[in-house]
């Protein structure tokens, strides 16, 4: 008993081992659709100035561009001494925002200002490369941002 129930197994393992290999010879003869594995994805730039309320470049400020669904693809960048900042992310498919989260990481040395977070909507527009297969496109848009101080009363 205990040697058909090995045989059935390894029967069993033969037969799906060969049909799996039959499936996968059987979907790489179609040349014009390339095989992929992953995760449908987009990347984001968001770029812009930090300004402080009369117009004035404010650098050192953090910028985050977190998508609303899969906020660990974000990496944080600082405003440059002209206050431009080039903030990315990327998600996991469409996103159709971002939130853009502003810090005043400095204290006192650049003056001080409110943290802010902004929502940025990603229109069809925006995209400058559609993608193909798994890489379902890449956005580009430029958002200004104006902190405001923060005043000692």
């Amino acid at each position: 008993m205990k040697k058909m129930k090995r045989q059935l197994i390894k029967g069993t393992n033969w037969a799906l081992a060969g049909l799996m290999g039959l499936l996968g010879f059987a979907c790489s003869d179609d040349e014009d659709v390339p095989a992929e594995y992953g995760t449908p994805h987009a990347d984001y730039r968001i770029i812009g100035y930090v300004k402080n309320q009369a117009g004035e470049p404010i650098p050192d400020i953090k910028v985050e561009a977190v998508t609303a669904h899969n906020s660990n693809f974000r990496t944080p960048v600082l405003s440059n001494a002209q206050g431009h900042y080039s903030a990315t992310a990327s998600s996991v498919g469409r996103v159709g925002e971002l939130q853009l989260i502003i810090t005043d990481i400095d204290k006192e040395e650049n003056g001080l200002f409110q943290n802010d977070t902004i929502l940025v909507k990603i229109n069809d527009e925006d995209y400058y490369d559609k993608g193909e297969g798994w890489n379902v496109g890449k956005a580009f848009k430029e958002v200004n941002i104006t902190l405001k101080d923060i005043v000692d009363e």
